[in-house]
């Protein structure tokens, strides 16, 4: 659930961008995302029985590669909302090809921590809302933290702090399927204005050590989002689709640094980003987010890097107001430092996400800069609706602008 990296890869990247001091902070920070699927073969089978997920021995579950169950088909929703929670919906169709099979599937997740205080809050993961259906009838599910459990989790990918929502599931012989949902609270960095992980890489856990039939849909707000241009160490490139209408950025562009894997860069305004494949093998798993712009970031989303603006103090200033949901902090007074023409290029910005047409010939030649800049020739201005905190904003900026 990293972009396109293990937890521990992006972990590695992250260490470069910090000091020794932030490492926890930043450890706590991706663990607050990770979401990882695995399962675990019920604790009462006899430790002989390899075929599973898990065997038992000595009170324990011990981790093994699934050599009877296959997952055939996979279909992963993500409904980016309220600005940084993810709400997702997958459904699992799995085959057995043996006699009914008992097994314990389980859901694991880091704690909620970072800068959210030291209340009940801290102790429990971002997620709620979480369900689960086998073939169509509700399971209930138990919820504890991995260390209070027989679980072993020697695995670098899970620790004891970790939570595990477990339940029990009996596959019938032939297709089975499962769907489960839930609603978890993305993260934020000095480099992002959020993010949302996901691993992926767990359904090559199964007897056919791959997902035979994979579908994405990653459904976003009008936001400019980084996602991994390929799930393979060979680079071959994921086959990513918009459904509806946006666009991408036109180079690959790296993550972080030189060491870090590719990213596209996609902006929807309206439909979603869609990707499907048979046979999917991922080596690195799903990661996207929103860069923040005033940390040199916009030269990404540039058309052309030669002619993108420089990083510069003035356009810092400027870029720290590109947000999709603007911040009730940023103030008139902060506002009135920037240049009527900068205060006019930040005002319509939630116009330029949407596609207007501008008549300005100043603002247009801005953001045609922009690969996501998508002018849409039919759209009027009274067709646009923004919402409460870009309204407070652009109030703001007029506010300002009148005293100028």
């Amino acid at each position: 659930m990293s972009l396109g990296m293990s937890r521990i890869d992006l972990w590695q990247i992250k260490r470069l961008a910090f000091s020794s001091e932030m490492e926890p902070v930043m450890r706590t920070i991706k663990s607050n995302l990770l979401i990882l699927f695995i399962c675990l073969v019920l604790a009462g089978h006899a430790a002989a029985v390899n075929d599973g997920v898990f065997y038992s021995r000595g009170g324990t579950l011990i981790p093994l590669q699934e050599t009877q169950i296959s997952l055939r088909k996979e279909v992963l929703k993500f409904f980016v909302t309220d600005y940084q929670f993810m709400n997702v919906e997958v459904d699992f169709e799995f085959y057995n090809p043996g006699n009914e099979k008992s097994v314990i599937v389980g859901f694991v997740t880091p704690p909620a921590s970072g800068d959210i205080g030291e209340d009940e809050t801290a102790h429990h993961p971002r997620i709620s809302e979480f369900t689960v259906r086998v073939n169509s009838k509700a399971i209930a599910f138990e919820f504890k933290r991995m260390s209070e459990t027989s679980f072993k989790f020697d695995d670098r990918e899970i620790y004891g702090t970790d939570y595990v929502y477990y339940f029990p599931v009996t596959f019938k012989p032939g297709f089975n399927k499962i769907r489960h949902t839930y609603r978890f609270q993305g993260g934020a960095s000095v480099e992002h204005q959020r993010y949302f992980d996901y691993q992926i890489t767990t359904g090559k856990r199964w007897a056919n050590k791959q997902i035979d039939d994979f579908e994405l849909q990653i459904h976003l707000d009008r936001g400019i989002f980084f996602v991994p241009l390929s799930f393979r160490k060979t680079g071959q490139p994921a086959n990513w689709e918009i459904i509806g209408r946006g666009s991408f950025s036109k180079p690959q562009t790296l993550y972080f640094g030189e060491e870090s894997p590719n990213i596209k860069l996609v902006q929807i305004q309206n439909g979603y980003l869609s990707l499907k494949q048979t046979d999917f093998r991922p080596d690195r798993d799903i990661g996207i987010g929103e860069y923040h712009w005033n940390v040199g970031s916009h030269t990404k989303m540039c058309n052309n890097i030669k002619s993108c603006p420089k990083v510069t103090e003035v356009y810092d200033n400027l870029f720290q107001y590109f947000r999709v949901e603007p911040s009730e902090y940023f103030s008139e007074d902060n506002l009135a430092e920037l240049s009527r023409d900068d205060l006019a290029i930040v005002r319509n910005f939630p116009y330029a996400i949407r596609g207007y047409p501008f008549k300005s010939p100043m603002i247009k030649r801005f953001y045609s800069q922009f690969f996501w800049y998508l002018p849409d020739q039919e759209l009027k201005i009274t067709d646009i609706t923004l919402s409460k905190s870009e309204e407070e904003f652009v109030k703001k900026i007029l506010n300002v602008e009148k005293r100028k």
